[in-house]
């Protein structure tokens, strides 16, 4: 009778132990299940990647002209301003070329290369010379190093595909310092697009006033641009699209 109440002592703390085991091993699992606190995110960065995951669904439809930069192209309504053609927006409101881990070369697939492109325009650079206005750098040759890298990749994966780059706008009001840089940028962009066969669309002589500032009637706060500011830019695009599209078709008779 003792060996049967050993046996079944036995039986009993085996059971009690693997009902512990089971116990921690699913306390366990649901602990490394349990969803890991995603790390906090500044206000651009998060629209940063709201963005880029909003250019992924939007992938999906097939399109034929693609905007590529920062807050110009973002703000721009090419539905209104634009109308009848086919545009996909993939500016992001204070993106940068793509020096740091973010930016214009970080997202090419999502916003160019995923997008059936018929016309790529791209406009960038004024937030990375922002950056080295207040900071000291990037240095003007590093931006011009990653944007040539950005124009390489997209020349390459699409050789047929005109790309057409915008020069940079005047500044003024709390921008105005920036005036000289912008100056000698666009002339270093202006020598990109001849490297690379694309189309240069100048929008610094439309909208630079007497004192060398971004005209006022153009622009909010020196920097982004009013609506009599992107109908002015509007009509230089479409004029860009026109020869663009011609030329295409004609290469294709």
């Amino acid at each position: 009778m003792t060996q049967v109440w050993n046996r079944v002592g036995a039986a009993r703390a085996i059971l009690l132990g693997a009902v512990l085991l089971l116990g921690w091993s699913v306390a366990r699992g649901a602990d490394e299940a349990a969803p890991k606190k995603a790390p906090a995110m500044g206000k651009w960065e998060r629209h940063y990647y709201d963005r880029v995951a909003r250019f992924e669904r939007e992938n999906l439809a097939r399109k034929n002209i693609v905007m590529v930069g920062s807050s110009h192209i973002e703000g721009f309504d090419a539905s209104r301003l634009l109308p009848g053609r086919r545009i996909v927006n993939r500016g992001i409101s204070s993106d940068r070329i793509g020096i740091d881990d973010r930016g214009v070369l970080h997202r090419l697939e999502n916003s160019v290369f995923d997008c059936d492109p018929g016309v790529v325009i791209l406009e960038n650079g004024v937030n990375d010379l922002g950056e080295l206005h207040r900071h000291g750098r990037p240095s003007v040759d590093q931006i011009d190093v990653c944007y040539r890298e950005v124009v390489k990749r997209i020349r390459t994966r699409l050789p047929d595909v005109p790309l057409v780059i915008v020069g940079l706008f005047p500044t003024g009001g709390r921008y105005a310092d920036l005036g000289p840089l912008v100056v000698e940028f666009n002339q270093r962009l202006a020598k990109i697009a001849a490297d690379h066969g694309c189309r240069f669309i100048d929008v610094y002589a439309p909208f630079v006033d007497s004192a060398g500032h971004l005209r006022q009637e153009y622009s909010r706060d020196g920097l982004h641009l009013t609506e009599a500011g992107y109908r002015v830019w509007a009509e230089l695009i479409e004029a860009a699209l026109v020869l663009e599209l011609h030329e295409g078709d004609r290469k294709t008779q």
